[in-house]
């Protein structure tokens, strides 16, 4: 054959550590995990200064009775002194998994709402407010946006370019 030729050398030894490194990554992701539930935790925490759930929606507003009654923090919904926002967690469960929450008693019921009623009684007390029972709203901080998802796929994929040696 006349002309131009172009030839192409297959490293083998280098394609196979690069693949053993993905596969040990792959293998063990706990650090990538941990590194994934860091940045959800930070922007979970972001969601109390920006007052609104991982969609985008601002948190229902407070009703006044108790904006006005409020010791601490009064135009800020679901902090009163910090415990929620300042409990949460992340932590890796198993080898497959990362969790980003609380463990606080209340945490689920602005999460996720509910209505209290008394447990004896016909009336619940709180603050000198009398009321039969009391709605609380869902206001959704755990979760992710649509930004961290893109996030976290680009987390992963710099992650397994690294384990792979690629970068």
């Amino acid at each position: 054959m006349t002309g131009t030729r172009m030839s192409v050398e297959f490293d083998a030894k280098t394609a196979t550590a690069s693949l053993r490194g993905l596969l040990a990554g792959i293998e063990n992701p706990a650090p990538l995990l941990a590194q994934l539930g860091e940045y959800t935790l930070r922007t979970t925490r972001d969601r109390f200064k920006s007052q609104t759930g991982p969609d985008g929606t601002a948190w229902q507003a407070l009703v006044p009775w108790y904006k006005k009654e409020k010791s601490q923090n009064k135009n800020r919904v679901l902090t009163l002194r910090g415990f929620l926002r300042g409990q949460l967690v992340s932590q890796v469960v198993g080898s497959r998994s990362v969790e980003v929450g609380s463990n606080l008693a209340y945490a689920a019921v602005h999460q996720f709402g509910a209505t209290i009623k008394p447990k004896s009684g016909k009336l619940l007390a709180f603050r000198g407010h009398v009321a039969k029972s009391v709605t609380i709203p869902a206001r959704p901080y755990l979760g992710l946006s649509e930004d961290d998802k893109n996030e976290l796929v680009e987390r992963t994929l710099d992650w397994l370019r690294t384990s792979g040696g690629l970068k």
